[in-house]
């Protein structure tokens, strides 16, 4: 008998059964040939702010007493993932930054889930409101390696409207059902990031601009009345490339030396702040 799929969706919405989950679930029921789906509601989890101390990178192990390893350990046996947001104040919900900083882990092989498929899901209940909501998405995507297959929008703001009334978006997640498990890339259109299919793209004047989810930059072409992007690969973007990420786990591991070497100099630059301002 096969090995059935294991699909894990990350949900960033503390709401039972509300837009993001049902979304999830719904896609999941059109994986061709089904999956076992096991759910992460983030926001139910304990995950404290990464403290910056680099014990994951000299010690392997995090000092802190929280949820971040069990959850790596459940996204880590996962064939493929699904991580969806509402939008609060234009952007995901707060618990996805959280999380992704304590990835500094990765360089330790806490976590590793680099080249495992993944659909990001944003809800929100405005149109065309849904903020930097993807971009955060993507971008936590990107850092870990994922193979991002697609990122969506949906609209709706009371739990199910996502559905009420809403066939279109009820067949759009049947196609990214069906998209989550297929072979090869997606094909990016001509005016999104060629690299990673992003289409948020920031302007630098003149032709060229930096893809900000994958951090590389190009130029922007107008062909007729067509536009498209060139982006060229970033030899000092940090995460785009396996190589890349060693790179800057060398990098992060080196500071520690580093540190050790330039202390008393730091110091003498730190001491004249120590005793300004009221601490609340």
């Amino acid at each position: 008998m096969a090995k059935r799929l294991k699909v894990v969706a990350l949900l960033l919405s503390p709401r039972k059964l509300g837009n993001s989950e049902i979304l999830v679930k719904e896609i999941t029921r059109h994986i061709p040939g089904g999956c076992d789906l096991k759910l992460v509601r983030l926001t139910d989890k304990k995950i404290l702010p990464c403290r910056g101390c680099y014990a994951c990178l000299a010690k392997g192990k995090c000092p802190l007493d929280d949820d971040f390893v069990a959850v790596a350990e459940v996204l880590n046996e996962a064939d493929a993932l699904i991580i969806a947001s509402p939008t609060y104040f234009l952007g995901a919900n707060g618990m996805l930054k959280l999380f992704l900083d304590r990835c500094l882990q990765l360089f330790s092989g806490v976590l590793n889930l680099r080249g495992k498929p993944v659909l990001n899901l944003v809800t929100a209940g405005l149109e065309g409101e849904a903020g930097y909501s993807e971009l955060m998405l993507n971008n936590f995507s990107l850092i870990l390696g994922l193979e991002l297959k697609a990122s969506e929008v949906f609209y709706g703001a009371l739990p199910g409207e996502v559905f009420l009334d809403r066939p279109d978006q009820l067949e759009r997640a049947a196609e990214l059902g069906r998209a989550l498990l297929a072979e090869g890339r997606r094909k990016p259109a001509a005016w999104a990031c060629p690299l990673c299919g992003s289409d948020v793209i920031q302007l630098l004047g003149g032709e060229r601009v930096k893809c900000l989810a994958c951090s590389n930059y190009g130029r922007l072409l107008k062909e007729g009345e067509e536009i498209r992007l060139e982006i060229e690969l970033n030899p000092d973007n940090m995460f785009f490339t396996p190589e890349q990420v060693r790179k800057h786990g060398r990098w992060l591991q080196g500071m520690k030396g580093r540190f050790l070497e330039l202390k008393d100099g730091l110091r003498k630059v730190c001491a004249p702040y120590a005793d300004q301002g009221e601490w609340r």
